[in-house]
């Protein structure tokens, strides 16, 4: 029988930011655009497996979407944006600020009840400017409803929204 165990958001990045960190930014230059190439192809990566309490493993992969990228992916923009992305999840857990989770709503603007979405998104960007242009990296995750996986999913949003005074789309 397989045992749930459920960590607050704060936990659950600040485990999120360690494996990024470990995984991509102090990973060798070659091994880590080697997963930015899988990832760029749309291939699901392991980045590791660990070990919870109850002796039971956790897979954790992780993906990328960068459909709302813009301007040309490259490894040097993506690193930067997964560095941008820790360094703010990083200040935002020192601080002591609790990381929020963004509420999925439908199309009337109401909120969706949770069990109805199985993504979840952290309210924590990395912002990057690259040749005047801006990205928004994000972090979501999404545990497995049947397996001990959990894949972080990294997304570009559309930094237009986060401008100030913007209209929500």
């Amino acid at each position: 029988m397989q045992k749930t165990k459920d960590l607050n958001p704060t936990q659950f990045a600040t485990i999120a930011a360690n494996l990024l960190n470990q995984g991509l930014l102090e990973a060798g230059r070659t091994s880590a655009k080697r997963i930015f190439r899988e990832l760029e192809a749309g291939r699901r990566i392991t980045l590791t497996k660990l070990q919870m309490e109850d002796g039971g493993l956790t897979r954790i992969d992780l993906t990328l979407d960068y459909q709302a990228f813009q301007g040309s992916i490259n490894y040097s923009a993506f690193r930067d944006g997964v560095l941008a992305l820790v360094a703010r999840l990083s200040d935002t857990i020192r601080e002591g600020k609790g990381v929020q989770i963004f509420q999925a709503v439908d199309d009337n603007q109401q909120p969706l009840p949770a069990e109805s979405f199985n993504t979840r998104l952290f309210a924590v960007g990395g912002l990057t400017v690259h040749d005047g242009t801006p990205n928004v990296l994000m972090l979501g995750v999404e545990p497995s409803r049947d397996q001990p996986v959990v894949t972080l999913q990294l997304m570009y949003v559309d930094p237009e929204q986060f401008k100030v005074g913007a209209e929500p789309a």
